[in-house]
């Protein structure tokens, strides 16, 4: 019956024409199955994270547009049902492009959960933000209604925030116009300085948003400055993550009327090559004094993780002059310390390098924690406390020891005169009694 069974299973399969091959019952002893012809393989226990991430596989490489908005479209509804579910999801409303950009990349199915709660945490922090404002305008109305009728009732003239005053209220959006027109005099008048933005390929996801921050910082710190710099961001390219970031937080930067430069371009091809120097950490060359005619570049990257001289090397590709801080001149660092700087950090230096000429007083920007001389500094205050807690311990009053001219030696400086101990009898010594402990026997008998 066994063998029947075994050719009528060969029959029925090359009628078929199916190619999964038939293991005769000498070999079914190995592992294979008699009745159905396939062989059994072992389960092999594999680590997930010793394989490549799929994100970086040649399939996502190969991924053509009608697969990514199909793969789009199921991951729109994984979230929608998510969310429908009450897990710690955001709505679909909330999500923009870049995000769904960054869920598209996430490898696995846990670290999209890890996102998806990350942007929950904001869109509830965005709601409370907003119940916040919103109990703030009511209480402000109320205020207002309050005001009005004591106005009403009052027949008198009332002075102060709010009734007749003689002083005019500043907005916000008039700040802005006045800050903005002062960088627009700038751009006619003061000196420039250029970022680089072309390290956007050197760094990951992280540093380019640390990048783009700091971007942002080094606008609205010489928006502040009393004389600020042209500053012009070259080499910037808006499909990169670092200028997408930027446009996160300033998005009227295209604007025509917004005071900001930007370009495409190169700064050599903008701007007379014998102007440009290029501030980079890994030259020779110190910077000693500062020159308005010329024109600083400052490589707009974050090397948390790549310390090579990218700077370096292209302002020698180029051609320019180099320099960089006096760091070590006028510094001390620490053990540990890094000596990298963020990039406001370095449109401070030069705003009062350019102002004042004083290289000590433009480096009070480097961080305390990075200089020793903070813990110098801390070390001289806690002698001094120290120094000054002897010195009042040690003042003291002698005026009692003026009492005590007869015998000076019972006297102290501390305290009051104590008993000189004296002499009692029967403390003569005994050698034969000596550590043997009877007269203390004797001592406790009596």
């Amino acid at each position: 019956m066994l063998k029947h069974l075994v050719r009528w299973r060969l029959g029925s399969q090359l009628l078929k024409g199916s190619a999964t091959p038939v293991r005769y019952a000498s070999e079914s002893t190995s592992g294979g199955n008699l009745l159905t012809g396939i062989e059994e393989t072992p389960k092999k226990i594999v680590n997930p994270f010793s394989q490549p991430s799929p994100a970086l596989s040649n399939v996502a490489i190969s991924e053509t547009k009608e697969d990514r908005e199909k793969r789009l479209k199921v991951l729109q509804l994984e979230a929608d049902i998510a969310h429908q579910e009450g897990r710690r999801v955001p709505a679909l409303d909330f999500f923009q492009d870049h995000h769904w950009e960054h869920v598209l990349s996430l490898p696995t199915k846990s670290a999209r959960i890890k996102y998806f709660g990350y942007l929950w945490q904001i869109e509830m922090r965005k709601e409370s933000e907003q119940r916040k404002k919103a109990q703030r305008a009511e209480d402000t109305e109320r205020r207002k209604e309050e005001m009005r009728k004591e106005r009403e009732e009052n027949t008198h003239i009332i002075y102060g925030l709010g009734h007749t005053s003689m002083f005019l209220r500043i907005y916000d959006t008039t700040m802005n116009h006045f800050q903005n027109n002062r960088l627009t005099r700038a751009m006619q008048f003061a000196p420039k300085i250029v970022l680089d933005c072309s390290y956007d390929e050197h760094m990951n996801n992280r540093e380019a948003s640390y990048a783009a921050k700091q971007l942002m910082l080094c606008f609205a710190e010489n928006r502040l400055n009393d004389e600020p710099f042209d500053l012009h961001y070259c080499n910037a390219q808006m499909e990169s993550t670092c200028m997408k970031g930027l446009q996160r937080y300033i998005p009227t930067m295209l604007n025509p009327e917004f005071p900001m430069n930007l370009h495409s371009k190169c700064f050599t091809e903008l701007f007379p090559k014998e102007n440009l120097v290029y501030l980079t950490p890994h030259c020779r060359e110190d910077l000693v004094t500062y020159n308005p005619d010329d024109i600083y570049v400052v490589g707009a990257m974050v090397d948390t993780m790549n310390n090579e001289p990218l700077s370096l090397a292209k302002a020698k590709r180029l051609g320019l002059r180099m320099a960089k801080l006096p760091l070590d001149r006028y510094l001390q660092w620490g053990s540990g310390s890094g000596k990298s700087l963020t990039l406001n950090q370095m449109i401070n230096i030069m705003l009062d390098l350019k102002k004042t000429g004083n290289w000590e007083t433009a480096l009070k920007h480097v961080p305390r924690r990075k200089v020793i001389e903070n813990e110098f500094q801390q070390r001289r205050e806690k002698s001094h406390w120290g120094t000054g807690t002897k010195a009042r311990k040690l003042n003291i009053r002698i005026d009692h020891l003026l009492d005590f001219e007869e015998d000076r030696r019972q006297a102290t400086s501390f305290a009051t005169p104590q008993k000189v101990r004296q002499r009692r009898e029967g403390m003569e010594f005994q050698l034969d009694t000596w550590a043997t402990g009877k007269q203390k026997k004797k001592q406790r008998q009596n």
